[in-house]
Parts: C-alpha cells; sequence; structure tokens
C-alpha cells in the first residue's frame, strides 16, 4: 500500500514500529511483518487509533496475545494494534453479585488474578488460559465445562464504520467457539466488556483456580508453544481422539509438531514457519476425512491463507 501518514494518529505517532515481525509477539512463534505496528495500552487509545484508521481509509487488524491465530508468512500490509493490556475494575450490585469490567486488552491471566485478590468466583475456569479478553468473547473461549456466555453481562463494541455499540449477552450471538465478532460483515471490534460474577472466600476461589490450573498442565502442553486447540470438535465427538486414532501423535512438517500430550494441539519451536503449520493443519484435515469422514473445522483464526 501506499506511505502511512503517521502524524494522523497523534499523538500516539511515536508508538509506532515499522515492518516488524509478527513471529515476535505469537504464540506460535511465526508469523510475517505488519507494516505499522502500535501497541495500545487501553480502550481508549485502541477506539482513537481505529477511528483513525477508518477516516483514512487505510487497512487495519486488531491482535489480542496472538494466542489464537496463525498470521500467514506474508504477514499484514497495514496497521497492527497490538491489545495486550487494560484496566479492570468491579462494583458490587444492588443484589450482592459482582460487575466486573475490563479493557479488551487486558490478559486473562490479569482478570482471574484480580478475581483471586477481590474474592470475586465465577472465573476459575479461565486459569491457565492465554489470550486477552478480547479474543476470549470474539470466539466463546471456555474450558471445563463452562465458557464465557456463561458470565458475559456486556460488551461495548466499534463497528467498521466507527459507531459504537453496546451489545447485551442476547445480541451476541454466541454459539460454541463463536460471537457476533466471527461475522465479519459487521466487523466489530470489542473496547472493553463486563461480566456476571459474584462473591466468595479467597480460599475457596483459590483453591478451584489451582485445581483447574493443575488439569490443564495434566492434559495440554501448556508448557510448550502452541495455538491451544487447533480444531473445533465435531458434534457428538473430539477432535484430539480423531486425530490420535488416525496416528497423528508426534507426526510433523518442518518445526510444526502434533503434540504428543494433546492431539488436538500442535506445538512449535524456534524457526518454524507459518506454512509448515498450516501445511501440518491441511495434512490433519486429509487424513481424518480419509479415516472418519468427518471434516475438522480450525477453532483458530486463519489469516492471510486461502478458506479450508
Amino acid at each position: 500500500m501506499s506511505q502511512i501518514d503517521l502524524s494522523i494518529f497523534s499523538p500516539y505517532e511515536n508508538l509506532f514500529q515499522t515492518d516488524v515481525p509478527l513471529s515476535k509477539f505469537a504464540f506460535s512463534l511465526c508469523g510475517g511483518p505488519g507494516s505499522e505496528v502500535i501497541k495500545t495500552e487501553n480502550s481508549e487509545i485502541l477506539e482513537y487509533v481505529i477511528k483513525c484508521c477508518i477516516k483514512a481509509g487505510y487497512p487495519y487488524k486488531v491482535l489480542g496475545g496472538m494466542t489464537n491465530i496463525l498470521i500467514s508468512d506474508k504477514g499484514f500490509d497495514g496497521i497492527v494494534l497490538l491489545n495486550r493490556k487494560g484496566k479492570i475494575s468491579h462494583k458490587i450490585a444492588e443484589d450482592g453479585s459482582v460487575i466486573l469490567y475490563a479493557d479488551s486488552g487486558t490478559g486473562m491471566a490479569a482478570v482471574v488474578r484480580y478475581c483471586i485478590e477481590n474474592e470475586i468466583s465465577g472465573m476459575e475456569w479461565a486459569a491457565g488460559l492465554p489470550g486477552t479478553v478480547g479474543g476470549a468473547v470474539c470466539g466463546n473461549a471456555g474450558a471445563f465445562g463452562a465458557e464465557v456466555k456463561d458470565v458475559f453481562f456486556s460488551g461495548r463494541m466499534l463497528d467498521e464504520h466507527g459507531e459504537i455499540y453496546q451489545l447485551s449477552p442476547e445480541k451476541m450471538d454466541f454459539a460454541y467457539r463463536s460471537s457476533v465478532m466471527k461475522n465479519q460483515k459487521k466487523g466489530f471490534i470489542l473496547l472493553d466488556a463486563s461480566f456476571l460474577l459474584w462473591k466468595d472466600n479467597k480460599r475457596t476461589i483459590l483453591s478451584k483456580t489451582e485445581e483447574y490450573k493443575d488439569r490443564r498442565k495434566n492434559t495440554q502442553p501448556v508448557d510448550e508453544h502452541s495455538l491451544g486447540s487447533v480444531f473445533k470438535n465435531p458434534e457428538g465427538g473430539f477432535a484430539g481422539k480423531l486425530i490420535q486414532e488416525a496416528g497423528l501423535k508426534g507426526f510433523s512438517i518442518g518445526k510444526a509438531t502434533v503434540s504428543l500430550k494433546h492431539a488436538n494441539f500442535i506445538t512449535t519451536e524456534k524457526g518454524v514457519t507459518s506454512e509448515d503449520y498450516h501445511r501440518l493443519i491441511c495434512h490433519i484435515q486429509n487424513k481424518v476425512y480419509e479415516q472418519f469422514s468427518v471434516l475438522l473445522e480450525p477453532e483458530i483464526e486463519l489469516f492471510g491463507f486461502e478458506v479450508l
């Protein structure tokens, strides 16, 4: 694209970095360069920069923790907003419930810590969940029988025209690992969200949190680089079980490998390319389909690749 005029983003123009490899920030260790990259520290800066992009007609992409997205080796020719920080607060409602507020760039780990410190229950299941609030809401993240839609109260959204909407749970179209934010026609970006939680004692909350952390550590390759579950579970089954039964545990393409600990995870190491990762995804799909006539649908977002 033509030269980007960073002066339109004043007073934040000095926060931009040019031609930055997105692999530096990705849990997958791969991904091509972003033309101009900025780290936004709160929802106000995020909103401002996006509105500037819309006004100038610059293409933009908002990325959270990059724990559930595979960026192609081509990268992104436009503005990349790394949305990785944010504020957290809460208030006690009249009925005694707790409304927790968080900017979309807030890490889920920070949310869990905040809840422990303030004796707020309802988010224990998210212990050990990587990524940010924005990514978790967008993909209706879940674990151990719970998911975002169970506790979501409200979300402030920015659409592709720069208009702001406050969406209730009913308007979010939550589904299995999906929400209205997955609808590209609407172009919604989450600025901040609130969650309906409740009070409990710190010891109970901490105990539940540690239990979920241990369960995750015992069943998933949490100490290795991965993007979490690669495929959605097909109706009535489990993606990991099908991949394992197809004999693919430990199978590698380049520096991308089907995890020996959980077959629905692909682990990566230094030197991996997005092409390695993508080819392995396609290989898994083909093998599972050949053996079981089930086409696995990616749970992770594939950005810059042809639609599978």
